[in-house]
């Protein structure tokens, strides 16, 4: 897949009577979002509008949402050794923590009309503030893993599917934290960490 392709062609945008009809069909709890840690329905609304995030019936009782992600395997040479950052954990204002399997990377939904590189670099720029593209090198992307659907973390009864599109970057020196970095996201804060490259399984 070339690196500069869009997804438009992934779904298109549904009006939200529609969407709520097919929340009704699946016996969706919709009136449950907005209580924490669920999103709102707004939220929902403008994930549907705004990125690659379709939906889709699965059985008779589940409605899919296919989310298309840009991930960017961040990796940078010290002392003779390779590390990769992966996300260790998210910790919430309440006090929740949320650790999540088999997610190294970092990763940004691609929005409508945006390039899989444009997602790629834009979530350089917001989970790690990497702003300058002379600072590191981007891949094109490597490759796409389609993942089975598994339980929304942010709407529940909607299973969530994710199509992760691939890239490396390498980063310089002057970008590298050995501490690694948090970001702070609404109510939260990601908090990315450093591990040899042979300890994290996943590989295109």
């Amino acid at each position: 897949m070339a690196a500069h392709k869009t997804l438009e062609s992934f779904g298109v945008v549904m009006p939200r009577t529609k969407v709520l009809k097919m929340l009704h069909k699946h016996g969706v709890p919709w009136k449950t979002f907005g209580i924490p840690p669920a999103r709102s329905l707004d939220d929902l609304f403008m994930y549907h509008e705004r990125d690659c995030f379709n939906f889709r019936n699965g059985s008779a009782k589940t409605c899919i949402v296919d989310v298309y992600v840009a991930v960017v395997l961040v990796v940078h040479r010290f002392n003779r050794k390779w590390y990769e950052l992966y996300e260790e954990k998210q910790v919430f204002t309440n006090g929740e923590v949320l650790v999540r399997d088999n997610f190294n990377g970092i990763a940004e939904t691609i929005k409508r009309g945006e390039s899989l590189r444009e997602g790629a670099t834009r979530c350089l720029g917001e989970e790690l503030c990497f702003r300058n593209p002379a600072k590191y090198e981007l891949s094109e992307c490597l490759g796409i893993e389609h993942r089975e659907p598994i339980p929304s973390e942010k709407f529940p009864g909607i299973m969530a599917a994710y199509h992760r599109h691939v890239f490396e970057c390498t980063i310089s020196r002057a970008l590298y934290c050995p501490d690694g970095y948090a970001e702070q996201e609404g109510n939260k804060t990601v908090y990315f960490k450093w591990k040899p490259c042979h300890q994290l399984g996943f590989r295109i």
